[in-house]
């Protein structure tokens, strides 16, 4: 009987050991996947960059116009860019960084759009859990 409630009780513990807080850049794409494609809608700032602007440069450029101070965007730090697919709008392929400010990690999504629109841009905070829910 005993070894029985030790096999359990380690069991347990294995499986909260191995239990792994998700990637906030994946859970930001889930939310926005069942979202219908709204959460891209209405206006985005002019980052007034060139289509071949490195990713740093829309970084950085986002965040000053997505009202961030110029200490939060000197000190800013980028954790982490990865390309990611959010099905509902067409290309549904979009640039995500992870980004370190004073202010707490966020997301900034980006896309270029065409020359008429440029650059497409969004910081979220990394931390909220639920933007959508079915």
């Amino acid at each position: 009987m005993r070894s029985i409630l030790f096999t359990i009780v380690f069991a347990l513990l294995v499986g909260c050991a191995t239990v792994t807080t998700p990637d906030p850049i994946d859970r930001l794409v889930a939310n926005y996947s069942v979202s219908h494609g709204f959460w891209e809608s209405g206006i985005f700032p002019d980052l007034n960059l060139p289509q071949t602007a490195l990713q740093e440069q829309v970084i950085k450029r986002s965040l000053e116009m997505h009202g961030f101070t110029k200490e939060q965007v000197a000190s800013h730090t980028i954790l982490k860019i990865r390309q990611v697919h959010i099905p509902g709008n067409y290309p549904d392929l979009y640039t995500a960084a992870l980004v370190r400010t004073s202010v707490g990690e966020k997301i900034v999504l980006f896309q270029y759009k065409e020359p008429a629109f440029g650059w497409w841009s969004r910081v979220d905070d990394a931390n909220r859990t639920n933007v959508y829910k079915k």
